[in-house]
């Protein structure tokens, strides 16, 4: 065996066993027990046309760009050679929350929209580390169409080249529509950078292409509830399979990133039923599609168990 992989057998024991003590001496959760959630939509592929980028193929199939990417390590993203096979991130692990009006999970950059039958998935840039997007949960505020953009302060300092306002239109960064996260001053709106979407590229606020924003803005009311998670790790259950599905910690709120990954196969009690060094490899590559790591437990066979006689 090489020597890493048997350091990283030692590892993955050492964790498992200070999981199993820390379940048996911690006492319940008072939040909702974590769930295996359904896992939607499957990977498509597609062939890289001349001279497109990743970036191109993000954008016409409405991906983001770091999702694409990084499920295509071996492609070169501003230069793919014309006939590569590239696979697209369309197969996702639903969050672990009430699946209703708005849902964003940050690490995924993804947005999901439960208030219609059958829910949406949009493409979504986030903050960037210097100004992180919010978290928690809120209701869609103010709504504008063709926002003016008041430019903040701390953005001045930055590029004083800016005015103090920038009118509606192409040059605006807010793109054509604009919905407020609560009564923040932060919202999700549209862009005129499309290829920043699926990247940290925004100052807290929530992008979206333009033509998704658009659509959402039509059928979103004041008031829709918007959940803003974080979770890099998102488990779940396809057949008898036990899935896996990980994401970078963009702002680096996990600093043990296999221990946060097993936390919901230990809470379940599915440790026993992993494959490890697979869930190892997962959470490593961070490839953001489900991936196999374990199977279901069998039901225990009847013709097994005795009834007891008086």
């Amino acid at each position: 065996m090489h020597p890493d992989l048997a350091v990283k057998r030692v590892l993955l024991m050492l964790v498992i066993g200070v999981l199993a003590l820390s379940a048996r001496s911690e006492p319940a959760p008072e939040s909702p027990a974590p769930r295996l959630m359904p896992v939607v939509g499957t990977v498509r592929k597609v062939l890289v046309r001349d001279e497109d980028t990743l970036l191109d193929v993000a954008y016409e199939h409405r991906l983001g760009f770091d999702n694409v990417a990084r499920l295509n390590p071996d492609v070169d993203a501003w230069i793919p050679v014309a006939g590569t096979v590239v696979d697209l991130p369309t197969a996702v692990v639903l969050p672990d929350a009430e699946h209703t009006g708005l849902v964003l999970n940050v690490p995924e950059m993804r947005l999901y929209d439960f208030s219609v039958e059958p829910m949406e998935v949009f493409a979504a840039a986030i903050g960037d580390m210097a100004d992180p997007s919010l978290l928690g949960d809120f209701r869609i505020g103010a709504k504008r169409e063709d926002p003016v953009w008041h430019v903040p302060a701390s953005i001045r300092e930055e590029k004083p080249e800016l005015p103090a306002s920038v009118p509606s239109g192409p040059d605006n960064p807010l793109g054509s529509r604009w919905m407020t996260i609560g009564k923040t001053s932060y919202g999700i709106h549209g862009t005129n950078v499309r290829w920043s979407i699926g990247r940290m590229a925004t100052h807290g606020c929530i992008r979206l292409y333009e033509d998704e924003v658009q659509r959402l803005y039509e059928r979103i009311p004041r008031g829709t509830r918007i959940q803003l998670l974080y979770e890099p790790f998102k488990w779940g259950v396809e057949g008898d399979d036990i899935v896996l599905e990980a994401h970078p910690d963009p702002y680096g709120l996990r600093s043990d990133r296999l221990a946060e990954a097993l936390r919901v196969p230990r809470a379940l009690g599915l440790l026993s039923e992993l494959d490890l060094e697979r869930v190892w490899r997962v959470v490593d590559e961070a490839r953001g599609v489900p991936a196999r790591v374990g199977r279901l437990p069998l039901p225990p066979d009847p013709s097994t168990t005795s009834t007891p006689t008086s």
